[in-house]
């Protein structure tokens, strides 16, 4: 396999380099107060905005998992997530603008401006716990093993610091502070400490200025992959024949929805992807990181167009590159053989490892180092955004709120940086302490099979309060405790809907047994943020009319990015007809889905400068 070159590693430094330029030049800037710092002062526009949230879901696993899932279940394999795209357009049309409206630094921020009590106060810090140091140690754990199997065919430390050197550190080094190898250890560990240096002077809007960059390499680098790969094979046709020749179910691979009688994804699991899956998640309504990002929008408009953007590059443009690859490997490394060649014997014992190889067999030199760029990009992003996302709860919902609610701006700020450094030394911590993700992963879409529901009713019904997100957090925790160990042989999915019938049961029995918002709290909340739908006697003719505007514009949202990912994706396989269609559909649907949120503002009542203080 080649090596990474001068000029690779040339284009990697250049790269390196304008991360950390981004952080210092945006660090006077995000130093003037802590909305400056972790919402960038309300001021960004919908494209800048929509393109970090895009850079920031393309984590470094991503490519690997989307590839090898194809490899392993063709094209339909990626209703895994693209079933997601439900929960992002819902967030988009739905949820955007309130987000914005609710002016909070975190989510957690939200949950004592829509309830009060003990209970609001308790559900606030345990969320704020949960997500700064349990949630960041799941999600990069996850990431980190991924960027361990990206680094491992290029980064060689033994070669750089010496045989010798090399040995002497790995007999010192502390077994419980190892990811994979010492190898991995050492780039994961170069890598942290310089994010956390450009992420701890430039805020949120250095974060999310450095995405822009990101962005761009990373789709540069996979479409041009892609094309290159295709090419190696003989070109789309010469692709599809090659798939015909080597598997008698090559029309199953290039299905794009499953076809009856598949046995990794039955039409009962692809119901629970589209019924269930995508508002069983704690960011069913924007929750986490992506309502930090829409609070940085300038306007109610700028968050709905963002977040739509968000869910046309994230499923239409981003998909396909990948996906081309995945469809390559299965010709270059075929499933029933072993593959010859260099990187053959890595791939049959794990076809993600099939992008990585992929790219030192196929790049030449400068490209292959952009290709890496890319992934180290992906990973960073990845990384500046949860850490400076976890260290917003540390100082906004736990210091600020807990301990020193009279400190001024210059002293949060400073907590901020000291936070986003103890955020990110924490998070390598937990991750090197998490024997196995997949596992860490069950027990957290667990706790978010209980938060989904009550997530998106607490911004449409007066009747929702605390006690309806706790008991349907813990019933869902203990449900799935139960049930994982009473039924381990039985499919994720299917414990999925149990988990969830009781999860949702358990929040609507608690919000009729327990006493609803006090109508003073409830009204402050209805008149900061204007939202749709039914709020008793706070509610109106204009917030009901404003709902259906949005479930208008939902129905319509959902098919316009469905059919500009397939429309996508079969003007790249050589169905042009079919393609041009659903393009020229899906884009009509995207105005037609931001006319009606438009609409539906009309009905939503301004902020009163008070409020928005």
């Amino acid at each position: 396999m080649r090596e990474l070159g001068a000029l690779d590693w040339s284009v990697i430094a250049g790269y390196l380099l304008l991360a950390v330029g981004v952080g210092v030049w945006m660090s006077r800037s995000a130093g003037r107060s802590l909305e400056d710092y972790f919402v960038a002062g309300r001021s960004l526009p919908w494209w800048w905005l929509g393109t970090s949230m895009v850079a920031t879901t393309f984590a470094a696993d991503t490519p690997l998992v989307v590839s090898g899932l194809v490899a392993r279940h063709g094209i339909a394999g990626n209703w895994f997530w693209w079933s997601w795209a439900i929960a992002h357009v819902t967030m988009a049309v739905v949820f955007a603008a309130l987000w914005r409206r609710a002016r909070v630094v975190t989510d957690a921020e939200l949950i004592e401006l829509r309830y009060t009590g003990p209970s609001a106060t308790a559900l606030r810090a345990f969320k704020a716990v949960f997500f700064a140091i349990v949630i960041n140690g799941i999600v990069l754990g996850w990431v980190i093993r991924a960027m361990s199997k990206i680094s491992q065919p290029f980064v060689h430390w033994e070669r750089w610091l010496g045989a010798t050197a090399f040995a002497r550190l790995d007999a010192w080094w502390p077994h419980w502070m190892l990811f994979g190898s010492l190898d991995d250890t050492l780039t994961v560990l170069a890598l942290f400490a310089l994010i956390t240096f450009y992420s701890s002077l430039g805020g949120i809007r250095g974060v999310m200025l450095t995405d822009l960059a990101q962005f761009a390499i990373a789709i540069v680098a996979s479409v041009t992959f892609a094309v290159t790969a295709v090419h190696a094979v003989g070109g789309v046709d010469g692709l599809l024949v090659a798939l015909h020749q080597r598997y008698p179910d090559a029309d199953d691979l290039l299905a794009f929805v499953p076809r009856s009688g598949s046995a990794w994804l039955p039409v009962r699991v692809f119901l629970v992807y589209l019924a269930v899956q995508w508002w069983a998640q704690y960011f069913a309504d924007g929750s986490g990181y992506l309502a930090q990002r829409l609070g940085t929008a300038r306007s109610d408009a700028d968050a709905e167009g963002g977040a739509m953007w968000f869910c046309v590059a994230n499923y239409a443009l981003r998909t396909w590159p990948w996906v081309l690859i995945g469809l390559v490997s299965l010709v270059i490394f075929p499933l029933a053989e072993s593959g010859t060649g260099e990187g053959a014997a890595l791939v049959a014992a794990d076809r993600e490892m099939a992008y990585p190889v992929l790219m030192a067999r196929l790049l030449p030199p400068g490209l292959l180092g952009l290709t890496v760029a890319s992934l180290l990009a992906a990973f960073m992003s990845t990384v500046d955004t949860h850490i400076n996302w976890g260290a917003s709860y540390i100082v906004r919902d736990l210091y600020q709120r807990f301990f020193r609610p009279q400190a001024d701006e210059r002293e949060l700020i400073r907590v901020a940086r000291f936070a986003v450094v103890g955020i990110a030394v924490m998070a390598v911590l937990v991750a090197s302490q998490i024997s196995s993700v997949e596992q860490a992963w069950k027990f957290f879409v667990a706790i978010g099979a209980g938060l989904g529901l009550p997530a998106m009713l607490r911004w449409v019904w007066w009747r929702v309060n605390a006690w309806t997100e706790i008991a349907g957090m813990v019933a869902a925790a203990v449900g799935a405790i139960v049930l994982y160990a009473a039924f381990p042989h039985v499919r994720d999915e299917y414990l999925l809907v149990a988990i969830v019938a009781i999860g949702a049961t358990a929040a609507l029995v608690a919000t009729f047994v327990t006493r609803p918002v006090p109508e003073a709290h409830l009204r402050r909340f209805v008149v900061r943020v204007g939202p749709p739908g039914w709020w008793g006697r706070f509610g109106s003719p204009a917030a009901r009319a404003a709902a259906r505007w949005l479930a208008m514009g939902w129905l319509v949202g959902n098919a316009a990015v469905f059919a500009l990912t397939f429309g996508t994706g079969y003007l790249l396989l050589g169905a042009r007809g079919p393609g041009v269609v659903l393009l020229v559909l899906g884009g009509i649907g995207v105005w037609l889905t931001l006319q009606c949120t438009a609409r539906a503002r009309i009905h939503a009542p301004a902020v009163p400068p008070e409020a928005a203080a």
